[in-house]
């Protein structure tokens, strides 16, 4: 128990200076090649450091894109943002992220009917309702979140961070 309590603050402080760096004016990015798609709402607990979008999206889509990076396709929101699975959730359908890290990593929530990209299987995709009244979008089995530190579309600079955060594959695994 001892441990993890050490783990979570190591997380947390990491998390936050990975927040404060992604507001410098010089930003790290990396070449991906993206397909514009509908917007897909991400939400914050913490209303001071980050607001949620302004419109709500009646679908919710996740697409493919190649991160040069990484090598790799990848999944991402429809908004562009890459798409992170958390270790400790596991295949629970309720989030485990801890209150203090979900302004840094937003649940990709949605309303209505969710739709997959054409390189995506839709029988993966999945809406579970969570304590805060919010629907969160799962993939695979696995509760979706996206990164504040990605500054750019398809960026995935959260990737192995903590090694509990990871990129989802099309198949709905971590990239690892």
């Amino acid at each position: 128990m001892k441990r993890w309590r050490v783990m979570l603050v190591g997380l947390v402080g990491t998390a936050v200076l990975l927040a404060a760096c992604s507001s410098s004016s010089k930003s790290s990015t990396s070449k991906t090649t993206t397909t514009p798609a509908p917007v897909v709402s991400t939400t914050s607990s913490s209303p001071s450091t980050s607001t949620p979008s302004t419109s709500v999206a009646a679908h919710a889509t996740l697409a493919v894109v190649t991160n040069s990076k990484l090598g790799k396709q990848i999944i991402v929101a429809a908004s562009g943002k890459t798409v992170y699975l958390y270790v400790p959730d596991g295949t629970s359908t309720t989030s485990k992220v801890p209150a203090a890290l979900k302004s840094v990593w937003p649940a990709v929530t949605a309303s209505g009917t969710s739709t997959v990209g054409a390189s995506l299987d839709k029988t993966k995709l999945a809406v579970d309702p969570q304590p805060d009244g919010t629907k969160q979008v799962a993939y695979n089995g696995h509760l979706l979140y996206t990164f504040q530190g990605d500054a750019a579309p398809g960026s995935a600079s959260g990737e192995r961070l903590g090694g509990i955060w990871f990129v989802l594959s099309p198949a709905g695994t971590k990239i690892a």
